[in-house]
């Protein structure tokens, strides 16, 4: 016989009572976890003239990064699929829309060129005007119209809706209810239908929802129902002098135009200039990124994240034994970002710059310079710590790649932002996308080429 003392047994009592049921038929137990279809990564160049191009990233699928610039291609890479609509962004938010036109490879390394559309600050004044308009009589769409329609393609336009233009497209609450899934569990890839659907309201969301993400070994036939779907719309085209000068808000709407060249021939003239840019099918907001800072307070920032900088070099060259610096070098030439990336209103400070060395000449000629990327957050007396540093030399770049600020991008729709870095080398240019932690800052991909 087996004895069992009293405070055991009454344990073992109330251990009893307080196991769940044993599951029956009729429990439901919801093991599916909501999937999103694919989201592309790019970014947006600006090149000499004021024409711009499309880079591939980076392609977010079922929790993984994937090169954009190989993914499917067919023979262009999925992300540069003709009709593929981009919003570009600056500190995080909607600066313009990149619909690519053309594919092509330069040098081994896959491009697209395209149609820009900026979006102005005075696009929501225009579309609050035009909302006080009085509707028009419905009426045929005119192919010669100058705006992008963001229109995901379906079987039908009921299962379709949620075209916009550009100037429909920076408020959460134009966005398009998604269409009906395909029986198969994977998106479609269809061209858009012709017809818009007109709206008066601000849209910085994207049309209908992908559904579900494809394998990692995509069908090569455009045409399978397979293949997943970015975001897909018309290219804008120029607007006929009659439907400019029809109303008050038409001539708005030219006004803008006219804006968007003397922009980009302003970009153009400045020098290099590029945004990242989103494709994505599914519904996702937009916010800034920016960390505001006045004159003093930005003044103050970049002197310590100059001497922070200053320091990473000299360790670099007791490290590598490279060429020394002057005694009183002091870094002039930089770059320095303030991002608010996770809604915590604790800065995350970029700082990129080069210095280069009077008289140091390079191994294969030319002036001999250093390159210095720090990342840095601040302690609880507001002084920047750094948390990430990258040093290079004309010399090393073989070894050390030289970091350039891009932007920061919430590049898989968790609502934060990572930081995205351009990285040339002695062999080219490839991307490298960070995350950042209150105490460390982690590579999360690497790849894409451009040259």
């Amino acid at each position: 016989m087996l004895f069992v003392p009293f405070c055991a047994a009454q344990v073992l009592q109330d251990h009893a009572q307080h196991q769940p049921p044993p599951p029956t038929n009729e429990t439901k137990i919801n093991t599916k976890t909501a999937k999103r279809g694919p989201r592309a990564l790019g970014v947006v160049e600006f090149l000499p003239g004021g024409q711009a191009r499309l880079i591939p990233i980076a392609l977010w699928i079922d929790g993984r990064y994937y090169d954009a610039s190989l993914y499917a291609a067919n023979p262009e890479p999925m992300a540069l699929e003709p009709e593929t609509v981009y919003e570009a962004t600056d500190y995080g938010e909607p600066t313009g829309f990149f619909t690519v036109t053309t594919p092509e490879q330069v040098k081994g390394s896959w491009v697209a060129e395209g149609q820009w559309k900026a979006h102005l600050a005075m696009d929501e004044k225009v579309a609050q005007q035009k909302a006080k308009q009085p509707k028009p009589k419905e009426k045929s769409y005119d192919p010669s119209s100058d705006r992008p329609i963001l229109k995901r393609g379906g079987s039908s336009d009921s299962s379709s809706a949620g075209s916009g233009s550009p100037d429909a497209q920076s408020s959460p609450s134009g966005s398009a209810a998604p269409s009906s899934p395909e029986p198969s569990d994977r998106p479609v890839l269809r061209k858009p239908n012709t017809t818009p659907s007109d709206t008066s309201t601000n849209a910085a969301t994207s049309s209908a929802s992908a559904g579900s993400v494809p394998s990692s070994t995509p069908s090569q036939d455009e045409n399978d129902p397979n293949r997943p779907t970015l975001r897909r719309g018309k290219a804008p085209q120029q607007a006929t002098a009659s439907e400019s000068s029809t109303s008050a808000v038409d001539k708005n709407i030219a006004a803008m135009d006219s804006a968007q060249g003397k922009l980009m021939a302003t970009m153009a003239s400045i020098g290099h200039r590029s945004y990242p840019a989103i494709s994505d099918a599914g519904a996702y907001e937009t916010r800034s990124l920016l960390y505001a800072m006045n004159a003093t307070e930005q003044a103050n920032k970049a002197n310590q994240l100059r001497a922070l900088a200053l320091d990473e070099i000299a360790k670099f060259i007791a490290k590598r034994k490279t060429t020394p610096l002057p005694k009183l070098a002091t870094i002039t030439s930089y770059d320095l970002r303030a991002y608010d990336l996770d809604y915590s209103s604790s800065p995350t400070f970029v700082l990129t710059a080069a210095l280069p060395v009077e008289g140091a000449k390079a191994l294969r000629g030319g002036e001999f310079d250093y390159y210095v990327t720090v990342v840095a957050r601040e302690d609880i007396n507001g002084t920047p710590i750094k948390i990430f540093s990258a040093v290079s030399d004309t010399n090393h770049l073989d070894s050390f790649p030289r970091m350039e600020m891009v932007d920061a991008v919430d590049a898989d729709a968790n609502g934060r932002g990572d930081l995205l870095f351009r990285q040339y080398s002695d062999v080219g240019i490839s991307y490298a996308l960070y995350r950042v932690y209150p105490y460390d800052m982690q590579k999360v991909f690497e790849g894409g080429s451009s040259l």
